[in-house]
């Protein structure tokens, strides 16, 4: 009897100081900053506004709508997509590459706007009601401008590839040397007069490089967009079909405008100079839609056939 007792005091005591068995629990960490907000993109209204104020410049002077507001809608547009948390390193390098291109040109057209005579773009009187008659025009130009920055909702909303950051990488070239082209054409003019042919640097393998590889960079933009959405196009189809429309939109303008147009203006100028012709010969004119090129002015012979042609149509050279 006493060892039965003497065996329950025991165990009793060895039960009450027994360590209870300790159970794990999951680690709890705490929300990171990427599972607690989620990406967030520019509303379409901010995008909208990025786009539209910068253009509405053109009620000013209509030129600024297609010159200072095309630089400022691009980077404000940019500038959106870049203040968002979270985004990857190349969608960031997408982003700093269009607002690269947008503060530039601005800041080359207020350069040269202010140091040389090449102010193409005249203050003209115009009453409020002829300003308002801008607005079609304005809206048009505003909505190619955020077609142009479509690309980033893209690049900024999928995990990117390499065959993207290549791509971006490029955009961001193309644009590099666009700018170099209009600084080399900046001082070739300024120290040599307005009249100068420019044939030297980037001129001398592209007759227009500055057109040429702004488009280029805006194609790479492009592709890069096409490619992040690869096998998710129904995703992203609104954004790719704004990025498809500012693609075609922004090509027409370059090569079928300003590339073109310049073609036609340096013919009509240099047409005669054999300098010209060669130049022409060994370069390329870039992506360039169809043009008429005019038939360079004829050598005047004689002195009577001089006195013969003279008036609005005698040729200058």
């Amino acid at each position: 009897m006493l060892r039965v007792t003497t065996l329950a005091t025991v165990t009793a005591l060895a039960s009450s100081f027994a360590v209870p068995s300790l159970k794990l629990r999951p680690v709890q960490t705490k929300p990171t900053v990427l599972s607690a907000a989620p990406l967030v993109l520019p509303a379409v209204g901010e995008l909208a506004l990025a786009a539209g104020l910068p253009t509405c410049l053109g009620l000013w002077r209509t030129g600024f709508a297609v010159s200072y507001g095309y630089g400022g809608a691009v980077a404000c547009s940019a500038a959106l997509y870049l203040r968002t948390q979270g985004l990857s390193s190349v969608a960031k390098l997408h982003a700093t590459a269009l607002a690269f291109y947008g503060v530039r040109l601005g800041a080359y057209l207020l350069l040269r706007g202010t140091t040389t005579e090449m102010r193409p773009i005249k203050a003209k009187e115009a009453s409020i009601s002829d300003r308002l008659k801008r607005l079609p025009l304005l809206a048009g130009c505003a909505a190619l401008y955020a077609f142009l920055a479509a690309p980033l909702r893209i690049t900024a909303a999928t995990t990117a590839t390499a065959t993207v950051e290549l791509l971006v990488k490029a955009s961001f070239a193309s644009f590099g040397v666009a700018a170099i082209s209009d600084a080399w054409k900046y001082f070739a003019k300024y120290f040599r007069g307005r009249d100068h042919l420019v044939t030297g640097g980037p001129f001398m393998l592209f007759r227009h490089p500055n057109y040429t590889f702004e488009l280029l960079g805006w194609m790479a933009s492009f592709g890069a967009a096409m490619s992040a959405a690869s096998g998710a196009y129904s995703k992203h189809g609104g954004a790719l079909a704004c990025s498809a429309l500012g693609a075609l939109g922004i090509f027409g303008v370059l090569a079928g405008e300003a590339a073109a147009g310049l073609e036609k203006k340096q013919a009509e100028k240099y047409g005669d100079d054999p300098a010209y012709e060669a130049w022409v010969a060994r370069t390329w004119a870039g992506p360039m839609l169809a043009a008429s090129t005019p038939a360079p002015p004829r050598r005047v012979a004689c002195d009577f056939e001089r006195y013969a042609w003279s008036g609005p149509v005698f040729p200058s050279k």
